[in-house]
């Protein structure tokens, strides 16, 4: 197991992370609106297959408008609690690289939200976008987010979170906290980052560094796509649902991804 999924997996196992995905709802920007919805339409119903669902957030946008929903994530504690959440739909802990579960163009749609894809290696990547790919139906579609490696707050000055500031005293004292432990985080995983060659895995402000991420460009997400069989030019959307074009993109922390798989002729 590459280390950057060690550290991530701890993050999303304990108990701050469960807190913090306990209540999620609706979309989170307009941009994964847009996504999702292209996404929606070209299933006309069918298949849904949810990876990374952790607390249900996107289950309850996926399932009402599909025939049938399956909610997949590889921290069982996120399953555990996406059951809790939502107890009339199915989810299984099960990893985006192993979907042998489920048989050959299974789904209409795959949907990988909140940058979920980029919490695995360069090797793992690929496995992910190969068995997407398989378990999509001919002409479906697969609608995810991913970290943008230009990205201004993955340079020399790095984003950091703020503290939001509380007159309650143990509401400070909680967020100081965090804050002191992120600090931590950030001295002790930032000499992990890997800057260079077409795989940078880059460290991530989210839960308070507890996360690193791989972060690709527009031109490298695009050859990955088609390198694993995807068909067509992806349409990419900012998170205020832009469409996007270039390469550089440097205000933009990630982007939205709608790619289809070939239709048969």
């Amino acid at each position: 197991m590459h280390q950057m999924e060690m550290i991530n997996r701890r993050t999303w196992s304990s108990p701050l992370s469960r807190r913090d995905y306990r209540n999620g709802s609706g979309f989170i920007n307009e941009g994964e609106r847009m996504a999702l919805g292209i996404g929606l339409a070209n299933a006309k119903g069918g298949s849904v297959l949810d990876i990374g669902v952790g607390g249900g957030r996107t289950a309850a946008l996926l399932a009402s408008e599909a025939d049938n929903y399956v909610g997949i994530d590889y921290t069982p504690e996120m399953v555990t609690l996406a059951r809790s959440n939502h107890p009339g739909l199915r989810f299984e802990n099960m990893d985006a690289r192993d979907l042998s579960a489920f048989a050959n163009g299974s789904f209409d749609l795959v949907v990988f939200s909140y940058n979920g894809i980029d919490s695995v290696d360069a090797d793992g990547r690929r496995s992910v976008l190969r068995e997407v790919l398989r378990v999509l139906k001919a002409g479906g579609t697969f609608a995810f987010s991913t970290f943008n490696r230009n990205w201004h707050g993955f340079g020399e000055n790095r984003a950091r979170s703020s503290i939001v500031w509380s007159n309650h005293p143990v509401k400070l004292s909680f967020r100081l906290l965090k804050h002191a432990m992120g600090l931590v985080r950030e001295r002790r995983f930032a000499p992990l980052e890997q800057r260079h060659g077409e795989h940078a895995i880059l460290l991530h402000r989210a839960h308070d560094f507890g996360i690193m991420v791989y972060a690709t460009t527009p031109g490298q997400l695009r050859s990955q796509l088609t390198e694993s069989g995807f068909t067509g030019e992806p349409l990419l959307f900012s998170v205020d649902g832009r469409p996007l074009g270039g390469e550089t993109l440097a205000d933009e922390e990630y982007f939205h991804v709608v790619a289809r798989k070939p239709s048969l002729s």
